[in-house]
């Protein structure tokens, strides 16, 4: 499974900007971060109060979501992953609500024309593979929703707390934040008279523009009903197709956001908002092309329910923060749940049984063989065997020999073989299986990698 390089997630922790005052995702003031989701993308998840309520479950059939939750606290660095990314998507979904690019056509409407499309990468069909393993093998997910509602009991609700959290952006954020603002601007404009810079009347002229498309309309949204949250009658397990677009991808992942979610009994009209952006949290995690279709459904989703949508706007004038301040309510439990995905995902890996050391040798009828070698990064099973022949090609192409064998290794931790090919005709690899053969024909050639390449 490969996740996003420490370089990117180290450019994600630059864009939370403490003032002191309050953190804000690029340093704007409306793109406030609250206290729980950046206690998580700093310390993972030890503090949040529903982990431990999910490590401490004891009944037998509840073990699949213990261990995940167990493998989330060991490893910090994906939970950690899935907050920084959780506050990256909803930035994004914000910008999607506001956008102007596809005006005229419904952004759902247009995401879904996208997941139509074949997949664009052998890696989302992995992704694919890896998703349904999780959902009906390492989880288990219609066994486990036989005791949904016994989870809701021993988990609780969240949505006081998510509309708490929106409604304190509204308050803060609304109207009377941006008037207050204008009555600034005009008191400094008339202290500096004819020298009052075009910026200060820009941002003037912007804000006043910004609160005129507020008149009338009320500064607070709605809450959201508590009743008829998300529940599921029998589900089944699921089908692999043959041939699966980017929509299939995307769809698996949501079938494991939206049961997850559903442990939290979150009223059905945000849902399926909140689904698909724990979808595009997971999917722009593991370089899926389906974080883009995701995040347009779900700022399409929120667009067809503006009662929901607090009517707030940053100082300048310039940004409608109303999205960002609905998801926010309930960031902490997007990123959990976006990490307990990854998680299983992971220990749904076929990958783990390969090594990271990649072997070449062109052996002739007498003298050493030609040698090549390669340390690979976490890669999947379809990465890996694509690497192998690729990097072969590669040697053949620089050698301009020909050889009586052509053995391609890959070795694990144990200095164990993992993967070997006879690639003498490249055109037709032919996988050896046969550990004995494995083993004989590496030990025949290992000493040869001990030699400097």
């Amino acid at each position: 499974m490969v996740l996003l390089t420490a370089k990117y997630l180290q450019t994600l922790k630059s864009r939370v900007v403490d003032s002191g005052e309050s953190k804000n995702w690029l340093g704007k003031d409306i793109l406030e971060i609250g206290s729980e989701i950046y206690g998580l993308i700093n310390n993972g998840v030890n503090n949040f109060p529903v982990v431990s309520t999910l490590t401490g479950l004891t009944e037998p059939i509840l073990e699949p979501i213990k261990q995940i939750a167990e493998q989330l606290i060991a490893l910090p660095d994906i939970s950690i992953l899935a907050g920084l990314v959780t506050l990256e998507s909803i930035y994004g979904i914000n910008k999607a609500y506001n956008t102007k690019l596809y005006k005229g056509q419904n952004l759902v409407a247009y995401a879904n024309n996208i997941m139509s499309r074949d997949i664009p990468s052998s890696d989302d069909e992995y992704y694919y593979v890896m998703g349904i393993s999780a959902y009906n093998e390492t989880l288990n997910i219609p066994l486990l929703n036989s005791e949904i509602t016994n989870l809701q009991s021993k988990v609780g609700g969240i949505q006081s707390q998510a509309q708490s959290t929106i409604n304190q952006f509204a308050d803060k954020f609304g109207l009377n934040y941006l008037q207050d603002k204008i009555t600034e601007l005009e008191g400094l404009i008339a202290e500096a008279g004819e020298n009052a810079s075009n910026t200060i009347k820009n941002q003037l002229y912007r804000l006043r523009s910004f609160v005129k498309k507020f008149m009338g309309i009320s500064s607070s949204s709605q809450s959201i009903p508590i009743v008829n949250y998300g529940s599921f009658g029998a589900i089944e397990l699921i089908i692999p197709t043959a041939t699966p677009k980017l929509g299939d991808v995307v769809g698996v992942i949501n079938k494991l956001a939206n049961w997850f979610l559903s442990m939290f009994s979150i009223p059905n009209q945000i849902l399926e908002v909140l689904t698909h952006t724990v979808t595009s949290v997971v999917c722009k995690a593991i370089g899926s092309a389906g974080a883009e279709v995701s995040r347009y459904l779900s700022a399409g989703l929120l667009q067809s329910l503006p009662q929901l949508v607090p009517k707030i706007g940053s100082a300048t004038g310039t940004l409608f923060g109303g999205a960002w301040a609905v998801l926010m309510g309930y960031a902490p439990w997007i990123a959990l749940v976006a990490g307990l995905i990854l998680v299983a995902f992971k220990l749904s890996d076929k990958k783990v049984k390969f090594g990271r050391l990649v072997y070449l040798f062109g052996t002739r009828l007498s003298g050493s063989p030609d040698t090549g070698f390669a340390g690979t990064y976490d890669m999947n099973e379809k990465q890996m065997r694509d690497y192998i022949i690729d990097f072969s090609k590669r040697m053949l192409n620089e050698a301009k020999s020909t050889y009586v064998k052509f053995w391609a290794f890959n070795v694990n931790d144990d200095e164990e073989v993992a993967l070997m090919f006879d690639l003498t005709n490249i055109n037709e690899p032919i996988e050896i299986s046969d550990k004995t053969i494995q083993t004989t024909t590496w030990d025949s050639l290992k000493h040869f990698a001990e030699e400097p390449f």
